[in-house]
């Protein structure tokens, strides 16, 4: 094992090194409330990682000394509750410095985004190392003392490289922040980069600690994992640390970077993790006991992958991959063709997506009520939920936050909306904000990409992306709408 203290290769020090050097874009920053947000969503994304760590830590202690039965289930027990504190001042924060969300640098979910990415793949990192059969890749003490301590004491340092990532990341957001970023492009530099050097002296005890408590120990029966028969397993482990951060990062700020070179430095998607999407199609009328099934649904971004709904209105795509948009559309011949809005995959994927479909006579009487023809051969309507914390359309009765604002960027004329419903569920000209229902709709949209926000004083929400397209009823129902933090 001492081969695990061998420099990075030459490429992926080329690369860090073109890291290390940000390039700033010259226009207009975020503003200074704007900053604030993304630099608290951040640095409270590190006390997570942190947090979490620790109890993977004491999970693989306590599965090596026979204290638990099921390590897998100890990952997401919370015993401390030192994770779901963490969680809470992350939520709380956000409500209080985000009044103003910044424009990039943080995936459609703000915090929340945040706090799946990187709960996943610090929890991840034990996979990684000892296999998705934890209660069988942990070595138990009482067979092997020596291999448990050195899986102990690589899990150890394998967590501080993870919150040492994190924290490099959170830390160099702040700066190209400071320094005029405004764009995604502009903080995709922070993925992998390591200024303060914290990175490379958490990476290079991981190595040393590594060799020294795991002299003389079968590799391949202490690391079963993703490098369990690796040729070189000390530069697989190494690498599989900088994946898992980089896609925790990049995921975390909604950012377009490319994990798979920065790893190892070469193309050979060695850096994507699939996920998987599912949900429910609800028919509008009697939902959520309605379900619609025989429906077929299939990926706009991926027109070829389609299924069919069961008895109970479910589907379930798998195989695509952290980081892409996935935009659903239903079609039946009972109900308006329609598409849910845009969701880009979080490190956990997605589940409970709904389709809230309506009939042909339920959209021609909304239509009649709004005085209008939808022009189905060039226009669309969009409509979605602004929802309470913890409701969604699975719920029985109202779900929604009432007094609440919703905006669209690019903005519609006035005419167009935004239309809220009222108590009754009925499109109401005359409001001016949610009601109890929480709908809200626009009419006759140009073809094109919305991004849909909510506002209201200590509120924070999921702002909503919506890919409009002629005759289509994009419909982001809960809880994938505008949901209340």
């Amino acid at each position: 094992m001492a081969d695990l203290m061998a420099p990075l290769g030459s490429a992926a020090r080329v690369l860090l090194l073109s890291l290390a050097v940000p390039a700033v874009a010259t226009a207009v920053p975020q503003t200074p409330e704007q900053q604030r947000c993304l630099t608290v969503l951040h640095r409270n994304g590190t006390r997570i990682v942190a947090a979490q760590g620790r109890e993977d830590i004491g999970c693989v202690r306590d599965g090596a000394q026979g204290l638990i039965a099921d390590p897998a289930l100890c990952l997401s027990a919370d015993a401390s509750g030192k994770v779901g504190k963490a969680r809470a001042e992350a939520a709380a924060d956000a409500v209080g410095a985000c009044g103003l969300p910044p424009d990039f640098g943080v995936g459609p979910a703000l915090e929340q985004t945040i706090e799946v990415a990187a709960i996943t793949h610090t929890r991840g990192l034990v996979a990684d190392l000892f296999g998705d059969d934890l209660a069988a890749g942990i070595i138990p003490a009482a067979d092997d003392r020596a291999g448990a301590r050195c899986q102990a004491a690589v899990m150890r340092r394998a967590q501080k490289v993870a919150v040492a990532h994190a924290g490099e990341f959170a830390a160099c957001v702040a700066r190209q922040l400071a320094h005029g970023a405004q764009s995604g492009a502009d903080l995709g530099v922070c993925a992998g980069q390591d200024a303060n050097g914290g990175t490379a002296r958490a990476a290079a005890r991981f190595a040393s600690t590594t060799a020294r408590r795991c002299s003389g120990i079968d590799a391949a029966r202490a690391f079963p994992g993703y490098c369990a028969g690796a040729s070189d397993i000390a530069n697989c482990l190494r690498a599989r640390l900088a994946c898992r951060a980089c896609r925790m990062a990049a995921t975390a700020g909604g950012l377009a970077v490319d994990c798979d070179l920065l790893d190892d430095g070469a193309m050979n998607a060695s850096c994507r993790f699939p996920v998987s999407l599912s949900g429910n199609a609800f028919n509008f009328d009697g939902s959520p006991a309605a379900r619609i099934a025989g429906a077929e649904v299939w990926v706009l971004e991926h027109p070829e992958r389609r299924v069919t709904t069961d008895a109970d209105g479910f589907f379930r795509f798998d195989g695509l991959e952290e980081g892409s948009e996935a935009t659903l559309v239903l079609e039946h011949p009972d109900f308006h063709p329609i598409q849910t809005g845009t969701i880009t995959l979080g490190s956990a994927g997605a589940e409970r997506v709904s389709f809230q479909a309506v009939t042909f006579d339920v959209y021609n009487a909304l239509a009649a009520l709004l005085a209008i023809v939808p022009d189905e051969a060039n226009r669309c309507q969009m409509v979605t939920t602004v929802t309470r914390v913890g409701r969604s359309i699975y719920d029985v009765g109202a779900h929604g936050e009432a007094g609440v604002v919703v905006s669209l960027d690019p903005p519609l004329p006035p005419e167009q909306g935004p239309i809220y419903f009222n108590a009754s569920v009925l499109p109401e000209r005359s409001l001016v904000e949610t009601s109890e229902d929480g709908g809200v709709l626009f009419i006759q949209g140009v073809p094109g990409e919305y991004v849909w926000t909510a506002t209201k004083a200590g509120s924070l929400f999921t702002r909503v992306k919506m890919k409009c397209r002629a005759g289509l009823l994009v419909n982001a129902s809960p809880p994938w709408g505008l949901q209340t933090h």
